[in-house]
């Protein structure tokens, strides 16, 4: 079955709903699909659509030049504003200047975000992954939303944590 039919199958599976399906539809690129799973993450993440196995299988080598990584080992990203790290991935992510990000670490992802000048991040930890976060400076501001087993340790000022009492959204 093709990409596009089976992720269609399996969202009305899970609850899809009809506004949704009709934007996947045959012939749609990878930006775009990595666009829909971005806007659409808070459903994906509530209900693990898709696994992580169909992700890796599917979008793995694929999906990187969009934010989204699954299971990298050496990330050294820049100002990237919207990033999504699953699986096993590890690495940095940094942002200065008057970047903006919202960040989504999952699964077994060890990830450490430095912030530096006016930048501003909203950042949701999930399952067991950990973040380290570094803010330098008085004037970045950073929401980690932290759900389940997840860890957050933060240096810094401009920090906002808030700790979720449930495993997702």
């Amino acid at each position: 079955m093709e990409l596009v039919q089976q992720l269609k199958q399996d969202g009305i599976a899970k609850g899809l709903c009809q506004p949704w399906q009709n934007k996947l539809r045959d012939g749609v690129s990878m930006k775009r699909l990595v666009d829909l799973y971005v806007r659409g993450i808070d459903f994906c993440i509530k209900n693990d659509y898709p696994t992580l196995d169909f992700i890796r299988e599917n979008f793995k080598g694929k999906c990187e030049p969009y934010g989204v990584f699954v299971d990298e080992q050496e990330l050294d990203l820049r100002n990237v504003p919207d990033v999504v790290l699953q699986g096993d991935c590890k690495g940095t992510l940094s942002y200065s200047g008057y970047s903006v990000c919202r960040a989504y670490i999952r699964h077994n992802s060890d990830a450490t975000i430095k912030v530096y000048g006016n930048a501003h991040l909203t950042v949701d930890v999930f399952d067991n992954a950990n973040l380290v976060l570094a803010v330098a400076g008085t004037n970045a501001r950073v929401l980690v939303n932290k759900y389940g087993d997840a860890r957050v340790e933060c240096s810094g000022v401009g920090i906002k944590v808030v700790f979720k009492n449930k495993k997702t959204y």
